[in-house]
């Protein structure tokens, strides 16, 4: 297999693939469905919670540019039922900020029976995710984020742009593997997003902390079990929060992958949290998957 190959197969199978699935190609596309409960910090002093169900769609695609260098792209929608202080619901859709990146494998080398390799990279989140007056847009996305652990706000939090270094560590045998993934979202504020006046404080830069841990036990050829434990640490908060909340944030996911064919992959996720500000409110299912387009 090709240098340029090898990138995105590897790109894209610690995103998706259990460890022993057959190469991905030079591009492929990635989506993500999860849906869920949470209850979540929000950033005024009128009703300081995001509370609700969520539909949250993420798609993306990977394009091989060089040997070991692929090109990436993101983009979040979400659809939520958002919770009313008179404890009604409301319907609100909104795009999240979509972002622009690339990844490099840094080195592949053997240890002992497996392949550890090791990438680094980074993305460029683009301030257009949605809000409005009444913030309905707002807390979609924050319900949303909580879904996810409250590890994406480079992706869900409106008004900001954001650059995210990563670097991601992973050893795979034939039965095997475990991966290590750190990122840093760094935000930096280019809109109130609504938040403008007496109920909220905005800051102009905000900084994330991620890390995310997966272990696969591959139990026949086209079927693998997962635990993907991951923290998330609201270093410096993008607004002041109006009451006193957790910095840190837990959340837990078990996976089931199927390999279907050679070119498509299948992750079946239920995920949630036991600590933190969304322990006990925040429960997920969700797909993921990853399809060859060579």
């Amino acid at each position: 297999m090709s240098g340029r190959c090898r990138a995105v197969a590897v790109l894209v199978a610690c995103a998706i693939t259990p460890a022993t699935a057959d190469p991905l190609g030079d591009t492929s596309v990635t989506a993500e469905a999860h849906f869920g409960l949470a209850t979540v910090p929000f950033d005024v002093m009128a009703l300081p919670e995001a509370k609700g169900q969520a539909l949250v769609l993420v798609l993306g695609g990977a394009w091989s540019v060089a040997p070991s260098l692929a090109l990436e792209v993101r983009s979040p929608l979400v659809a939520a039922s958002v919770a009313q202080p008179a404890g009604s619901y409301v319907d609100a859709a909104a795009f999240g900020n979509p972002q622009l990146g690339a990844a490099m494998m840094l080195s592949r080398r053997p240890v002992g029976t497996g392949d550890l390799t090791i990438l680094g990279g980074a993305a460029v989140g683009l301030p257009l995710g949605g809000h409005d007056e009444q913030l309905l847009a707002n807390r979609a996305l924050a319900i949303a984020n909580g879904i996810d652990g409250l590890a994406h706000p480079d992706l869900f939090t409106p008004g900001v742009g954001a650059l995210t270094p990563r670097a991601d560590v992973r050893w795979a045998s034939s039965t095997w593997s475990a991966a290590l993934e750190a990122r840093l979202p760094l935000l930096v504020r280019v809109s109130d997003a609504g938040l403008a006046g007496p109920q909220a404080e905005t800051h102009a830069f905000g900084l994330a902390a991620v890390l995310a841990g997966d272990v696969r036990h591959q139990l026949t050829r086209r079927l693998a079990l997962a635990v993907a434990p991951q923290l998330a640490i609201d270093a410096r908060p993008i607004a002041a929060h109006p009451r006193d909340v957790s910095r840190l944030q837990d959340l837990e996911r078990a996976s089931l992958y199927i390999a279907i064919g050679r070119r498509t992959h299948l992750a079946v996720d239920v995920q949630g949290a036991i600590g933190g500000e969304l322990g006990g409110s925040m429960v997920a299912l969700g797909l993921r998957c990853g399809i060859d387009l060579r």
